[in-house]
């Protein structure tokens, strides 16, 4: 018989974002001050994008090195519970010299850049299946309603 999965708590997440701190503080242009990573994810759709504030005070558009997106993924499918999900976004947030934060959103849908297909939102409930109104946008959107 199979163990069961326990899903990842916060506390082994944050275990896992000190490796990923060290990278990201290893990866970010050298006058960097904070990073902003917004990660966003339905189904096998995902969006992320990242933005460097620098010493100066300047922000800049910025390109996580490979395989950033696939650490999210790997951890959003790590944490994902029975009957509640999956988080659907974070925001991870970096302070020089390796302060760092991450917020989850497990219940409402992210602000997409670009509103992925319906195809994904059901994905997502054969994937992670939820009940309640964590899954009511999800129904909606699989079901190819708009808010």
């Amino acid at each position: 018989m199979p163990m069961p999965v326990v899903p990842t708590s916060a506390a082994q997440a944050n275990e896992l974002f000190k490796d990923f701190t060290t990278w990201m503080v290893h990866s970010v242009p050298a006058d960097w001050e904070q990073l902003f990573i917004i990660f966003r994810s339905v189904g096998d759709y995902y969006e992320i994008s990242a933005q460097v504030l620098t010493v100066m005070g300047t922000g800049t558009q910025w390109t996580p090195p490979e395989g950033v997106a696939d650490f999210f993924v790997e951890l959003r499918d790590s944490m994902a519970k029975p009957g509640e999900g999956a988080w659907s976004s974070i925001r991870y947030h970096l302070v020089h010299p390796g302060g760092y934060s991450a917020q989850y959103n497990w219940d409402n849908e992210p602000v997409w850049d670009h509103v992925p297909p319906a195809q994904f939102f059901a994905q997502e409930l054969e994937r992670y299946p939820r009940t309640g109104e964590r899954a009511e946008w999800l129904q909606r959107r699989a079901a190819g309603q708009a808010d």
